[in-house]
């Protein structure tokens, strides 16, 4: 009876002191954003996980470098556009010790989840985040440590997304066509959200969200994400997918000032044999039926790379035309390679002409800023035709 009384005495404590915290973040989120939003935390928490919160995971939100991107500065003034469009109203804290490695690179201290439609956002703590571990409270002397989340908010909210004409863009596009890993059929798909990489002269996209590539539009080419300088080479090549051989890219002609003397390196596509998916010859049990004679042979799945860093597709512009709808991105008469994972870990390239995708954006503001970028690259707007939008 002791022991159960002392845990229920601990626990009125412990939810006690983390209402403290909570409250505290509360006060200083607001002292930033001015903005009333609710932190909360959520599933399975024991003591220790409950004390991290309270002292780091509190701490990361009360430190003022998390929040200096609604600093005013007119390199903030977009940011803080969008972040006045979400509308964040809660904040939500959750601890994951065991995410999946394909999903959580094993230095990320957290992961964002929102969406479009939310007006709250959840914080997941991953392993690597809960190595460090703060002693004391945000308003305690002593030491003290947090993460400063500034550039996880930005880039889970989206607020990196440039209106207008832009020399490098990406962003999640929702309607891409995979295959359908819970079907029993081999051929069947559905639509998914993927990340997609405009880099001037052809679109690249995931399945995970990729840094860099987001700048405005520039008669002189920027430089590339990594600071260095341009080069057409590093701008085609995937570095995630060192023995994936590159399709020939056929580029639009552009004249364009301060654009230096482009010659395209060697792309061409290697010759490939298909492999034999034709199933062995059965002959089926005698049943007292007709004879049935042989199956024809089923097609095996096709499989994408689960890599983070791993490109699922390369989109053409040469003779592609855009034209937004709404919120919608439709791109027809595009020549689209789709980058296939075969079983021993090697890539296949699998070529399709006069495609047609219809992409759904976060909103028409930025259809209309892929639109503008894609005909700076030589892109006609327009739509040919209509029908479906598979790619796989």
């Amino acid at each position: 009876m002791l022991d159960a009384l002392s845990n229920a005495v601990g626990n009125v404590v412990g939810d006690a002191a983390m209402n403290t915290a909570l409250k505290y973040a509360e006060t200083k989120i607001k002292e930033y954003t001015g903005r009333d939003i609710e932190v909360e935390t959520a599933g399975d928490l024991d003591d220790s996980d409950k004390e991290w919160i309270r002292k780091t995971a509190v701490n990361s939100l009360c430190v003022e470098d998390t929040w200096d991107f609604l600093e005013k500065s007119e390199g903030n003034a977009r940011k803080v556009d969008l972040w006045n469009k979400r509308n964040i109203k809660k904040i939500v804290m959750k601890i994951n010790k065991k995410p999946d490695p394909e999903k959580a690179a094993d230095w990320w201290p957290c992961q964002i989840e929102w969406n479009e439609s939310d007006s709250h956002f959840t914080i997941v703590w991953l392993p690597y985040g809960l190595s460090w571990s703060s002693s004391n409270h945000y308003w305690e002397s002593g030491y003290r440590c947090w993460w400063v989340l500034r550039d996880q908010i930005v880039f889970s909210l989206q607020l990196y997304q440039l209106p207008g004409k832009c020399f490098y863009k990406s962003d999640w596009l929702d309607g891409i066509e995979d295959p359908d890993p819970n079907s029993m059929f081999p051929t069947a798909t559905k639509k998914f959200k993927r990340w997609f990489q405009f880099r001037h002269w052809c679109i690249y996209w995931y399945a995970e969200a990729q840094w860099g590539w987001n700048y405005q539009w520039t008669d002189t080419p920027p430089k590339n994400p990594d600071g260095s300088d341009f080069n057409l080479d590093d701008v085609l090549k995937l570095p995630g997918m060192p023995n994936l051989k590159m399709p020939s890219i056929r580029l639009p002609q552009l004249s364009m000032p301060g654009m230096p003397s482009l010659s395209m390196p060697s792309l061409s596509m290697p010759s490939m044999s298909m492999p034999s998916m034709s199933m062995p010859s059965m002959s089926m049990p005698s049943l007292s039926m007709p004879s049935l004679g042989s199956l024809p042979g089923l097609p095996e799945k096709k499989k994408r790379s689960k890599g983070t860093w791993d490109c699922h597709g390369i989109i053409e512009l040469e003779g592609m035309k855009a034209i937004a709808k709404g919120s919608k991105l439709i791109l027809s008469n595009a020549t689209i390679t789709n980058i296939w994972e075969n079983k021993d870990g090697s890539y296949e390239n699998e070529r399709k002409e006069h495609q047609r995708l219809v992409l759904e954006c976060t909103d028409s503001e930025q259809a209309i800023s892929w639109v503008l970028s894609l005909k700076e690259a030589g892109v006609e707007e327009g739509e040919l035709g209509g029908g479906c939008c598979n790619v796989a």
